[in-house]
């Protein structure tokens, strides 16, 4: 038996395909740290974040500010209608696997802003902090 190629009949050819075993994925675990801040208030006052607030390590570096919840982004304000204490939560990029200690830190163009100094580093990267 023999076999004959018609003038419609095409020859593919393989491509040659050489894999590299150099390629590894590389995952990044994404890393948050979380604190749950606390501060006395008083019927009609109010509060605000300002997106200019920071966890600072030990070296110096500043960890940015990601999400914010129960409490307004400045300009606006939330008001207080209650007497006792305030709740609201924050949450930051993660902090460097040898970071030890950190401050919350408010830097803003007028007196009052938060800071809470000296948070020792736990395991879960979740905080409970008064702002006082």
């Amino acid at each position: 038996m023999s076999f004959r190629m018609s003038d419609t009949d095409t020859l593919v050819a393989k491509p040659k395909i050489k894999v590299k075993n150099s390629v590894k994925p590389k995952i990044e675990e994404e890393r948050q740290v979380i604190v749950h801040c606390s501060i006395p208030c008083e019927f009609g006052m109010g509060v605000r974040i300002w997106k200019t607030t920071f966890l600072i390590t030990d070296d110096g570096q500043k960890i940015q500010l990601v999400h914010w919840a129960n409490i307004s982004l400045a300009p606006q304000w939330t008001r207080i209608f209650q007497n006792g204490v305030y709740n609201f939560t924050l949450v930051f990029k993660g902090l460097p696997k040898g970071c030890k200690l950190f401050s919350l830190k408010e830097e803003i163009p007028e007196p009052g802003g938060f800071v809470v100094l000296d948070i020792p580093r736990n395991k879960t990267d979740v905080y409970r902090v008064t702002i006082s």
